[in-house]
Parts: structure tokens; C-alpha cells; sequence
């Protein structure tokens, strides 16, 4: 997305809050739709290919997820209860930062079905304006299911590995 469509997209949708968002080279690497984003910005995301999406306010959490997700939750204290309700649901891609010496880590991404470290850092949209700087440290992708697993492997996002 261009400087000029970012903030178009901005001022179009009135955004005021700062949720970073996935970039949408990701997706188009990806190249699979999704059923539900879990934990969307409010008013989602032009460049999400999610048939539907929960919002802070609905909470990803304690609504019942169906399909194939795409999820990229809030960073934090509560990363593991993300990847708990991912991981039992059993069908989609989650993004996390790739915190290998953590409990969620040690946990979660052993349960699922493939990992891909994603090659560099991502730059983050933080409200539809693309971040001059990197995230702070590595991401990966976790994918449960045949269809994410299959993405996964064929994005040349970075380094796969089937579990």
C-alpha cells in the first residue's frame, strides 16, 4: 500500500487508535482466505482476506471461532491464552513474535502442526501508516491444518519447518 492510500485509508476511517497490523505483504505471500481474523482492529483491515472479524471490544477470546482463523493477538501477558484457544482450534495461521525461551513458546508452537520463522523483521502498520522501524525482534508464523500448513510451505516467507 502507497504513502497516499495509507493516508487515505486513515482519514476515510477516521482512525484514532494504535493497533499495529500485519503487513500486507504477508498476506498476499500467504495467498489463503480466512474465515475469521480473532483479533482485529475495529473497522478491520482492507488487506485481511477474513470473511469476518472480532474486534477488542467483541473479544476474540470468548467468542466461538469457526474455519480456518488468521490471528495476530495483542502482545503481552495474555499471548498464552491466545495461543491456548488457537492450538484446541486446531485450524489457521497465528503470528507471534518468535520468543523461544517463553512458557507460550515452550507450550504452544510444539502443538501445532508447522512453524516458519519469518525471514528478517516485519515492519508493522500502526493504524494504516506503515512504521519507519522494525519490530523489535523476530516474528513466526504457527499453522494448524492441512490449508495453513500448505501456506506456510509455499510463501518463501522464511525458514519452514512441518512438525
Amino acid at each position: 500500500m502507497n504513502k497516499f492510500k495509507q493516508e487515505t485509508y486513515r482519514t476515510q476511517h477516521n482512525i484514532q487508535s494504535y493497533d499495529y497490523w500485519t503487513p500486507p505483504e504477508v498476506f498476499e505471500k500467504l495467498g489463503i482466505k480466512f474465515d475469521i481474523d480473532v483479533a482485529s482492529p475495529k473497522g478491520g483491515v482492507e488487506w485481511i482476506p477474513a470473511k469476518k472479524y472480532f474486534t477488542k471490544e467483541e473479544d476474540g477470546l470468548k467468542q466461538k471461532w469457526h474455519g480456518t482463523v488468521w490471528m495476530n493477538p495483542p502482545y503481552g501477558k495474555f499471548t498464552e491464552n491466545w495461543l491456548d484457544k488457537f492450538i484446541k482450534h486446531n485450524n489457521g495461521i497465528a503470528l507471534v513474535f518468535s520468543r523461544t525461551d517463553t512458557k507460550w513458546f515452550q507450550n504452544y508452537v510444539k502443538k501445532s502442526d508447522a512453524v516458519l520463522f519469518i525471514k528478517g523483521r516485519l515492519f508493522f502498520y500502526k493504524s494504516g501508516i506503515k512504521t519507519k522501524h522494525s519490530a523489535g525482534n523476530g516474528s513466526i508464523l504457527i499453522a494448524c491444518g492441512e490449508k495453513a500448513v500448505n501456506a506456510l510451505e509455499q510463501s518463501g516467507l522464511g525458514w519452514f519447518i512441518k512438525l
